[in-house]
C-alpha cells in the first residue's frame, strides 16, 4: 500500500492534473472489465489490481526509471572531486592556516581571486562551468564547475552534479519544464579543497 501511495505521489508531481484525472478512471474501468472475466474472487482482485497498476503507471514508466537512475548518480558520482593540489603562498592564509580568499569565474574563464577588499585574475588557472549530455535515454545532463591549470591543460578539480529533465509527460505536457539537480554542499567553497598553504606539511 505504501508503494502505491509513493507511485501515486510521483505521478502527481511529474504530470499535469488533467492527465491523471483522465488516466485514473479509464485505467480503473478497464481493470474492472477485464477482472470480471476471472472466476475466482481472489484472482479477480489480484488481476484487477495488477491490470490497473500496469495501465495507470505505464505512461510514467520512464519517469520512475529515470528518477531511480538519477538518484543513483547523485549518491555515487556527484560531489567535490580533487585530482591535484596547488600551493599558494602565506598571504593567502590566516595564522591558523585557513583560507582568506575566494575563487570564482572571471573574464575568459580565468580564475578570479577575491582576497580582502581586492580581487585579481590569475591567468594560470581556468575556472569554468560545464554542461554535458550524459544519458539521452533518461534525459540527464552531467554538469558542474571545473578548475584547470592552463599551462599543463590538466584538471585540478571539479564539483560535479547531475540534472534530470524528467519523463516525457513532464517534458511535453507540463507547464513547469525545470530540471531536478543533485544537492551538492559547500558549492561556493569547493576550490579551497584544491589549494593548500606552502607551509603545510608535505
Amino acid at each position: 500500500m505504501d508503494l502505491i501511495k509513493a507511485l501515486l505521489g510521483l505521478a502527481v508531481l511529474s504530470s499535469p492534473l488533467w492527465l491523471i484525472l483522465i488516466l485514473l478512471p479509464v485505467s480503473l474501468w478497464i481493470a474492472v472489465k477485464v477482472a470480471k472475466r476471472f472466476k475466482s474472487a481472489a484472482v479477480r482482485l489480484t488481476g484487477g489490481v495488477i491490470i490497473f497498476l500496469a495501465l495507470f503507471f505505464l505512461p510514467f514508466a520512464d519517469e520512475l526509471a529515470g528518477r531511480i537512475y538519477f538518484n543513483y548518480l547523485c549518491s555515487t558520482e556527484a560531489g567535490i572531486k580533487v585530482y591535484r593540489t596547488v600551493e599558494l603562498p602565506a598571504e593567502y592564509w590566516d595564522e591558523q592556516g585557513r583560507a582568506i580568499f575566494r575563487v570564482y569565474e572571471g573574464d575568459g574563464h580565468k580564475a578570479m581571486f577575491l582576497m580582502g577588499g581586492s580581487k585579481f585574475e590569475d591567468a594560470r588557472f581556468e575556472y569554468s562551468m560545464f554542461v554535458e549530455p550524459y544519458s539521452s535515454l533518461f534525459h540527464i545532463d552531467r554538469t558542474g564547475f571545473r578548475l584547470r591549470n592552463r599551462e599543463t591543460g590538466k584538471t585540478l578539480g571539479e564539483v560535479l552534479y547531475f540534472r534530470y529533465w524528467h519523463g516525457w509527460i513532464a517534458r511535453n505536457l507540463s507547464l513547469n519544464r525545470s530540471a531536478t539537480s543533485c544537492e551538492v554542499k559547500d558549492l561556493n567553497d569547493w576550490p579551497l579543497n584544491i589549494f593548500r598553504s606552502s607551509k603545510a606539511k608535505k
